[in-house]
């Protein structure tokens, strides 16, 4: 039985409730991602939920996420330590990589030929929003890596489709991209309050939410609450703010994560995240298990888990009128609110650990039998 014929099988069973989750021998299993101990950006955040549910969880960090002396060190033991794992754990059979486009593909890349040395199955699990833009510009390189690979993992259908034109891989699958559990203790408040969770700058498409903010301030003003939260463009970000007279509407909270970045989405009214190119963001899935209702674009896996007029509002991006006309809506329409939020929750469990868990351990079963 084909791979995807076996994932949709377990869909099938775990929502009829007949499937129970069988724990996986992971000791075989070697993964290669990012320091995730300090959970800074989706990829970390994966692998800090997949941590949880494998035990062991054998672990080569590539990468920190600060500082070039600290990256460059970090990596050059990561090259040590693989080989380590190499020469003196003949258990493992298969290598698990986390990668994204630009330094994280050309550090991949080592591990991912190293390991077909040594005779591993090679899953790679793409990350990156740009990867499309990324192939475009070193095609040559990404698709001998990439043939390499015994699976490549997508996180969502447009995603696969676009590997398996671009690459013509006979093994690319959907995973859903895995949230914690929610912590949900819901704070009261008399204004509407919009979150923003990223990286600033114009692939997220902050300047176009500041620029609708700008536009509408005497409308805003005294309703909205503007919370916004990442590294990137901040003092760009900060100087828009101050100069156009936001103080009262926008608060930065500098780069969020833990108990901090709970508060916020136990706080929030509605989320937004008006990018340009994404992958499946962590930060709206997680914004959905807190039964938010969404504001985002119609970019990568996003339409697969955002419905017009369902669990919010989708737009194309750099389109601010539609933006704007959002953002009225939700605020003036608090059941609007509570609906769409319910239906973010609704569609969001697919997303949880048990469910993605069981598609990881069919995955690797499915390597080892072969």
């Amino acid at each position: 039985m084909e791979l995807d014929t076996l994932l949709k099988n377990i869909i099938s069973q775990r929502r009829c409730g007949k499937s129970k989750l069988i724990k996986m021998d992971t000791r075989n299993i070697l993964t290669i991602g990012i320091d995730y101990h300090i959970v800074h950006g989706g990829v970390a955040a994966v692998e800090n939920v997949y941590s949880t549910f494998y035990k062991p969880f054998n672990h080569v960090a590539t990468v920190v996420d600060y500082g070039a002396l600290q990256k460059l060190t970090t990596f050059i033991k990561a090259y040590a330590l693989f080989w380590k794992w190499m020469l003196f754990h003949r258990e493992i059979k298969i290598v698990h990589v986390h990668g994204a486009s630009d330094a994280s593909f050309w550090r991949k890349r080592i591990f991912i030929n190293l390991a077909k040395m040594f005779g591993k199955k090679v899953v790679f699990h793409c990350h990156g929003a740009e990867f499309q833009r990324f192939t475009a510009r070193h095609k040559k390189a990404v698709l001998k890596t990439i043939t390499k690979c015994d699976c490549i993992i997508a996180l969502s259908n447009s995603w696969k489709e676009w590997f398996e034109e671009t690459t013509h891989h006979k093994n690319v699958i959907v995973v859903k991209n895995v949230i914690s559990p929610p912590r949900v203790k819901k704070v009261k408040h008399d204004d509407f309050v919009l979150l923003f969770l990223g990286r600033l700058g114009e692939r997220k498409g902050i300047y176009d939410l500041l620029d609708v903010l700008i536009k509408h301030r005497s409308e805003f003003e005294g309703k909205i609450r503007f919370v916004f939260g990442g590294d990137g463009d901040v003092v760009q970000v900060n100087e828009i703010i101050k100069h156009n007279g936001l103080e009262n509407i926008a608060v930065f909270q500098g780069w969020v994560n833990g108990e901090k970045k709970e508060r916020l989405l136990n706080m929030a009214d509605a989320y937004i995240l008006p990018s340009y190119n994404e992958g499946l963001p962590i930060s709206i899935l997680e914004a959905m298990s807190y039964s938010l209702p969404i504001i985002s674009t119609n970019v990568g896996g996003i339409p697969e888990i955002l419905e017009n007029g369902e669990n919010g509002f989708i737009m194309s991006p750099g389109d601010k009128d539609t933006m704007y006309r959002a953002i009225l809506e939700l605020m003036s329409n608090e059941k609007l609110r509570m609906d769409m939020g319910k239906a973010s929750y609704s569609k969001v469990q697919e997303h949880m650990p048990g469910f993605v868990e069981r598609q990881l351990n069919d995955l690797y079963r499915s390597l080892l039998n072969e």
